[in-house]
């Protein structure tokens, strides 16, 4: 395990140190570059004065700079410097008397070229020179020039090294480097405390997403994450998916507890009731007829606590999600009846079906479900109207789309009840709950015709004619 705040905030750090370490030593180059070529600059100036006073006229080659008193800084002292000067081939004119008897390096120019070095001076400290090799000026007097007699020396390049200590350059790069390294250290640390606080501060909304979280269990499926302020982009799909999740995580709780407190609900009435019949048939063991119908009571009773359960696990798994829509080709006509006559098998009104459906309508859908769906109109049907009336189904087209429609006479049904028959165990009256009507019927209806994408509505009419019309039908052929 390990802290995103400390592994983002590091990598940040590293990240920021190495990119400034770059640009430092690219900056400390740029500025040590540009100090340099001031230093050569003046350096090459100086080198330049010292030509400029060196002169070639009818005497022979004149330096005015090597006369007494002009230039101190060539002579004995704390911050002395250096010439000295060659003609091509060798020969040494000049020296500076801060060499004494040392010498300063003659390297190999063409007339025109300079080059500058670094060299140890003679009195041992690191200096800089530059070599310049070039023409002396030639100075001329015009009278003595009309003389036949007069003759003008030849000119001869000279080579000229000029060297100085340079112990200012190096104090200044080196004042330049320091200056970088230090600056480049107070703003890491300064930066990395701000990067810390920066990226706690970041990460707060992901802190309290984790607090929160830790703080649901069982006993709270019911919370849901929230945050304070504008919402973040990246924790915004997260969040959403945790709380749908809590939402998936108590509608399952839920059902849950619904299923078992709906199965303890309708099967603790028959439960008695068995109960009540071991009872009575340990009194009367010798009764044979009357132990016979004990165990069709039993029969009975089973039948009815086995269809609520199968009721019951069929509305859980549709409302988990469980079931698939798996649509084929149904010849509707025919369908109807053969589901009409196991609804109603044994109750003596197989023939009290009133079939509208065209004969040869063929419809897309899942087979299963629909029978499911009818079996139960049917069946609210027989048990909601009147002994021997007739029940009707027929095809119906509204706003376009196809509706199969089941309709029936009822006899104490009021338009207040509509909104009441989907609930689950709702049950008009005792009678019905007698005759083994569990109230799950027109809830398993409505759940199927949701997963098959179909609509259910229910109607009364003036007449009292009770109308369920199940739309969204897909037609194949007919």
């Amino acid at each position: 395990m390990y802290s995103i705040r400390n592994r983002l905030s590091y990598r940040i750090i590293i990240a920021m140190i190495l990119v400034l370490s770059v640009m430092s030593a690219l900056l400390y180059y740029r500025v040590a570059g540009h100090v340099q070529a001031v230093f050569d600059q003046a350096v090459y100036d100086k080198a330049q004065a010292l030509i400029s006073l060196t002169e070639l006229d009818e005497e022979g080659l004149e330096f005015d700079f090597a006369e007494d008193g002009v230039m101190l800084e060539f002579v004995d002292g704390q911050d002395q410097q250096y010439y000295q000067l060659w003609e091509a081939g060798g020969t040494e004119l000049i020296r500076s008397p801060s060499l004494q008897e040392h010498q300063l390096p003659m390297p190999g120019l063409t007339l025109g070229q300079h080059r500058f070095d670094d060299i140890e001076l003679a009195d041992g400290r690191a200096g800089r020179m530059i070599a310049i090799n070039f023409m002396p000026r030639v100075e001329f007097d015009e009278e003595e020039i009309e003389d036949t007699d007069y003759q003008l020396p030849e000119a001869r390049p000279i080579v000229m090294v000029f060297a100085r200590e340079r112990m200012s350059l190096d104090d200044t790069l080196y004042a330049v480097g320091w200056s970088i390294f230090l600056l480049n250290i107070l703003v890491i640390i300064f930066v990395a405390a701000l990067i810390w606080q920066l990226v706690g501060r970041g990460l707060a909304p992901l802190s309290n997403l984790a607090r929160q979280v830790s703080g649901i269990d069982e006993s709270n499926l019911d919370a849901r994450l929230s945050h304070s302020g504008e919402q973040s982009r990246e924790l915004a799909p997260i969040e959403h998916q945790l709380n749908h999740l809590l939402e998936r995580m108590q509608s399952a709780f839920e059902r849950e507890k619904r299923f078992s407190a709906n199965v303890a609900h309708e099967l603790r009435t028959p439960l008695s009731e068995l109960k009540t019949l071991a009872e009575v048939g340990r009194m009367v063991p010798e009764d044979q007829e009357q132990i016979a119908g004990f165990f069709e009571d039993v029969g009975d009773i089973s039948s009815q606590m086995e269809k609520v359960v199968v009721t019951l696990l069929e509305l859980t798994r549709s409302e988990a999600g469980l079931l698939q829509n798996e649509p084929e080709d149904i010849l509707l006509f025919d369908y109807c009846e053969h589901i009409w006559r196991h609804a109603v098998n044994g109750s003596g009104r197989e023939k009290l079906l009133i079939n509208q459906v065209p004969r040869n309508l063929v419809v897309h859908s899942d087979a299963d479900k629909l029978g499911m769906i009818l079996s139960n109109l049917f069946i609210n049907a027989v048990c909601y109207s009147p002994d021997q009336a007739e029940v009707k189904v027929r095809t119906v087209e509204r706003d376009g789309r196809l509706a199969l429609e089941v309709q029936n006479a009822t006899t104490d049904l009021k338009p207040e009840d509509i909104v009441h028959m989907k609930d689950r165990f709702w049950r008009k009256n005792k009678a019905q709950e007698k005759a083994g009507h569990s109230g799950l019927g027109l809830t398993l209806v409505d759940a199927l015709a949701r997963i098959m994408q179909m609509d259910i509505k229910l109607d009364l009419d003036d007449e009292g004619i009770f109308h369920v019309r199940l739309a969204g039908l897909q037609v194949t052929a007919g």
